[in-house]
């Protein structure tokens, strides 16, 4: 049970600056995903606080209590594998097994994702939108694929996001802006690299939780990023928008010797007992380099046309990184993302997308207060396209109100 409990730490404890620095925080969204990746203009509920802070000027209601999402990379490569087996059989050696298998079959050379799990609690209506987010990412990298050189790196966020948007009527019925802006208090927390030979050494002490807490360091910090949107709402539904993203996503850092000594900080701000005896050397902690996410100038398209409640499509198409694209036209394809829904008698939604050149699908079925969505779809962790595709499963469950 020990050596569960340490990998379930490892899993939601360990990363590195190399994927800590590249992007800001956004949580995985099903909709979102199954359509391309699209929805700077049709984002709506939680989506809008991280997507598109403007359309909070529609004004509609949502309430997440929670929403939870689950996303698996690689699923058909882990069916393909014997990880189904061992967890079929259970027992000690279980968490060893499955990470030995995946390290041997599955991780290759480069960056990847393994897995990635989403809680949130928002609301948003007239205007406004708050809400907690925490999301664990587990990630791998490898010089070569080879297991010698494979290691798990994940990274841990919590993010307390809070928006306004407002809309200004020019023309009624013809011609309206929307304005928002989202202030995301982000904290951020990320070990070292857990290589095999480390995971193999502490699995296999007297007191792996013991020894995972105190051989592993840690840098933790915050950040407040600022995200600002505009929507140009036009006849029939047709929607322009743009957001200026990550403006002052500038991490203060601490650098933690010892996992445990960071843990104890938590426990005590929680007002609860350490959870760590600290031997000796003891654990210290140190200021780490800030560092900065740059912003960027996303643009998206949209088209709702309103039929009628019994069906209720939406077309979405981005551009991520404006600037950078003009800058570099090559790297329009790396940036643009499109999707589109339909919505059935407001229980079922049918939803596709192309990413990167990738598909996408999903679906959503709206059950009162329950609310299920599943997204399969393709994500690139090479330079160019096609050079490391993999793609990934999302479920999500919501209890309250999607909006």
């Amino acid at each position: 049970m020990k050596k569960v409990i340490v990998l379930c730490a490892v899993l939601l404890l360990s990363a590195s600056m190399v994927m800590a620095a590249d992007v800001g925080f956004r949580p995985i969204s099903a909709r979102i995903e199954a359509m391309g990746g699209a929805g700077i203009a049709t984002a709506r509920g939680n989506d809008s606080l991280f997507m598109n802070p403007a359309t909070l000027a529609h004004g509609k209601f949502s309430l997440n209590l929670p929403v939870v999402s689950l996303t698996v990379f690689n699923p058909y490569a882990i069916l393909d594998s014997r990880i189904p087996e061992y967890i079929e059989a259970g027992g000690d050696s279980m968490p060893m097994d499955i990470a030995l298998e995946y390290m041997n079959k599955i991780v290759t050379a480069g960056k990847g994702e393994v897995l990635t799990t989403d809680v949130g609690f928002s609301f948003t209506g007239g205007g406004f939108g708050l809400g907690v987010n925490v999301q664990e990412q587990l990630h791998t990298t490898s010089t070569d694929g080879q297991l010698a050189n494979d290691k798990f790196i994940a990274e841990l966020n919590v993010a307390a996001p809070i928006g306004l948007g407002f809309r200004l009527n020019l023309v009624p019925d013809v011609l309206s802006i929307d304005i928002g802006a989202t202030a995301k208090f982000v904290y951020k927390a990320y070990t070292e690299k857990i290589g095999a030979p480390q995971l193999i050494t502490i699995l296999n002490s007297d007191d792996p939780a013991y020894a995972f807490m105190s051989e592993t360091a840690l840098a933790a910090g915050w950040a407040v990023p600022i995200d600002i949107g505009a929507n140009i709402n036009l006849p029939i539904g047709l929607r322009l928008s743009a957001v200026a993203r990550n403006i002052n996503a500038k991490y203060t850092m601490q650098d933690y010797s010892e996992l445990g000594g960071w843990l104890n900080e938590m426990t005590e701000m929680a007002g609860m007992e350490p959870i760590y005896t600290d031997q000796a050397p003891a654990s210290t902690t140190t200021a780490a380099p800030e560092y900065i996410i740059p912003w960027t100038l996303d643009v998206g398209f949209g088209w709702m046309p309103y039929i009628g409640s019994a069906l209720r499509p939406s077309l979405a198409v981005d551009l991520t990184d404006v600037l950078g694209v003009i800058e570099n036209p090559d790297t329009v394809w790396n940036n643009l993302t499109a999707g589109a829904e339909i919505k059935l008698l407001s229980m079922l939604d049918i939803r596709g997308g192309i990413n990167k050149g990738y598909y996408s699908v999903g679906v959503g079925l709206d059950l009162l207060v329950i609310h299920v969505d599943a997204s399969y779809y393709w994500r690139e962790f090479g330079v160019d396209i096609g050079d490391k595709p993999a793609d990934a499963l999302t479920i999500r469950v919501n209890l309250g109100v999607d909006g």
